[in-house]
């Protein structure tokens, strides 16, 4: 009796499975029905209402993609940043998918990227089962050093100084009562600032506190300066007037020595950028303006762009030039004399003669006063050398800084050096007249 029992039940569930499968394969190839008619379709294999619409739901739920939403991430690391994107429809192509992450191009660029696809199965509006493309996308960037980023550089000139315009007039107009027969050029020279350098505890350092010791060395300067005809004022800047050149992944000189900071090196950028425009406009009312751009080891890079920024700002400017060269030695001819500036990081201190007698070659025999101011050092000395035969000789000096002492150079012992900013007064046909020093109170 009981196996009797068992066999026809077996039998019926057979049964069962058979209809369930033939109404699976009745509903995929109509899957118009697999959201109606249910009863009719129940009709056709002698089934149910509620058995059709089950096994319709079943399949449904099969059929949908298994991930339908699109997800979208940013995710910032040490080395720069990842975004993806995946399971999308609509995210096909890299800058889809930066637009997606709402990437900010002015900070980050792309390094690489990969773009995947894969297929899911889902419905067409007449409910027919169809092949979909799906895409995942995903990005590796890297920060865009923003001494680099000349888009950005541009944007904050204006910001940052086109309020001066309206201080420099276009034409200087001088009071003519001093004058005589012997015009003088006024040299100055604020060499090794170091914008952003963190000083030791007594010799405290900031962006204001560099900026007030550039300000007053000028005034000083300039005001020692006033008992002289002055015609024209030779302004040299750079040699490491910043003290990094880089920002990622950490701040760095131009050839990678770590540094620290006070600063973000964009932040340190602009505030000397704002500041050589300032110390231009203030000297400006003396006398006609030559600037010399001299990158330093520190800042080579920085100082070419902050160049071309006054290039920029000063175009018009018919008081005064910008000489922003590709040259690290540059040389300025007043008169007899001829002022020459670099560094102090290059060419040896013996090899000077050579190269200066070839580099100048074509205004050689007309100068009878030369001399090369350098940087570099932080220290105040001078060499009298032999040049040529036509020249009494060549003096090099390499001037002092106005920067604080920091913890590298206070481990070492290079302190009590005096912190000074040096000017030269220059006769247009006797060399020159007076060294003057702006020393730094601490």
């Amino acid at each position: 009796m009981g196996t009797a029992l068992d066999t026809k039940m077996l039998k019926s569930l057979t049964m069962e499975k058979n209809i369930i499968e033939k109404i699976k394969e009745y509903l995929l190839s109509n899957p118009e029905l697999l959201n109606s008619k249910y009863a009719q379709t129940a009709k056709l294999f002698n089934s149910n209402y509620e058995q059709v619409r089950g096994i319709a739901r079943s399949l449904r739920s099969k059929l949908q993609p298994k991930h339908n939403k699109e997800k979208t991430s940013f995710e910032e690391n040490k080395q720069g940043a990842i975004v993806t994107c995946e399971d999308s429809k609509r995210v096909k192509s890299l800058d889809d998918l930066l637009k997606a992450c709402n990437v900010d191009l002015d900070v980050w660029e792309v390094d690489r990227y990969d773009i995947g696809t894969y297929e899911v199965t889902g419905f067409d509006k007449a409910k027919r089962p169809i092949t979909i493309p799906m895409f995942r996308t995903k990005a590796w960037l890297k920060k865009i050093n923003p001494l680099q980023n000349i888009k950005k550089i541009r944007e904050e000139l204006v910001q940052d100084l086109v309020p001066l315009f309206s201080k420099v007039p276009d034409v200087i107009i001088r009071p003519d009562s001093y004058k005589d027969d012997d015009p003088h050029l006024l040299e100055i020279n604020a060499f090794d600032l170091h914008l952003g350098k963190i000083g030791i505890k007594g010799d405290e350092y900031s962006l204001d506190i560099a900026k007030q010791r550039m300000i007053d060395s000028l005034t000083h300067l300039t005001q020692r300066a006033s008992g002289y005809y002055i015609n024209k004022i030779l302004f040299v800047v750079g040699n490491d007037f910043l003290n990094s050149d880089r920002d990622n992944p950490i701040p760095s000189t131009t050839r990678g020595t770590p540094q620290q900071n006070t600063n973000s090196g964009i932040d340190i950028y602009r505030a000397g950028r704002k500041l050589i425009v300032e110390c231009i406009n203030m000297l400006v009312e003396i006398a006609d303006v030559h600037v010399l751009v001299i990158p330093g080891n520190h800042d080579r890079e920085s100082m070419m762009h902050i160049g071309d920024a006054l290039e920029m700002f000063y175009e018009n400017n018919e008081n005064v030039t910008v000489d922003n060269s590709d040259s690290m030695m540059k040389a300025f001819r007043y008169g007899r004399c001829l002022v020459i500036n670099d560094h102090g990081d290059g060419p040896k201190l013996n090899d000077l003669p050579g190269i200066v007698s070839q580099r100048y070659r074509d205004v050689w025999s007309e100068v009878r006063y030369v001399e090369v101011h350098r940087g570099h050092l932080h220290t105040n000395k001078s060499y009298k050398m032999q040049a040529v035969e036509e020249l009494n000789g060549l003096t090099v000096r390499n001037l002092s800084s106005m920067t604080a002492t920091d913890d590298w150079h206070d481990q070492k012992g290079y302190v009590g050096n005096i912190k000074k900013a040096s000017a030269f007064v220059w006769s247009a046909y006797n060399g020159v007249q007076a060294k003057l020093n702006f020393n730094v109170k601490i």
